[in-house]
């Protein structure tokens, strides 16, 4: 393997050091399909012309968007590359989001993290693209998954909303986490 690992989807933290050759060395040696920059601050990024889209996140939920974005199977709903490469051909800009939820019910904890992450979007926010990913230490259930993505949709604002959702299985016992990244409108 050589400097880059293998990807379908090429994440990198936005930074002066990517120019052009820099980007174009990254997606070809990662083979990757597209590129997708991870904004840790608030520099611009004029290279939208080679890379697919950008999240803004925190440092510390770099590795949660990454695992967001990785498109192989890991639960009873899934996503590709095509859903990815959908989601930024609407909207170039996402925002990440998170809710980690330990000790409970696998039902009391998705209620939890379901309300806590409807709280963290701001008010009458009027979403365009949304990814939502749900990680549990079992497979959620299917009536947890309709739950989560009921209360999402009931509870977002969006004159035309294209979503996608994708469900994982985490190895910490106990545990429940949403993981979003959307667009504004």
């Amino acid at each position: 393997m050589d400097r880059y690992p293998k990807s379908v989807i090429g994440c990198f933290i936005i930074s002066e050091d990517w120019d052009e050759q820099a980007l174009l060395e990254l997606k070809e040696k990662s083979e990757a399909w597209f590129l997708v920059g991870l904004q840790i601050n608030d520099m611009d990024f004029d290279r939208l012309d080679i890379i697919e889209g950008i999240v803004k996140c925190q440092p510390e939920d770099v590795s949660q968007v990454v695992k967001l974005l990785n498109i192989s199977p890991r639960g009873l709903i899934g996503i590709d590359v095509i859903d990815i490469k959908s989601l930024f051909k609407r909207e170039k800009l996402y925002k990440f989001i998170q809710i980690h939820i330990t000790d409970g019910s696998e039902t009391d904890m998705a209620k939890k993290a379901a309300s806590e992450l409807v709280g963290q979007f701001p008010k009458n926010l009027n979403i365009k693209g949304l990814l939502l990913g749900m990680e549990s230490s079992e497979s959620p259930s299917l009536d947890t998954t309709s739950y989560i993505v009921a209360c999402i949709e009931k509870n977002v604002m969006a004159d035309e909303l294209y979503t996608y959702y994708c469900t994982s299985i985490s190895n910490e016992p106990e545990s429940f986490r949403l993981r979003a990244m959307y667009a504004e409108a």
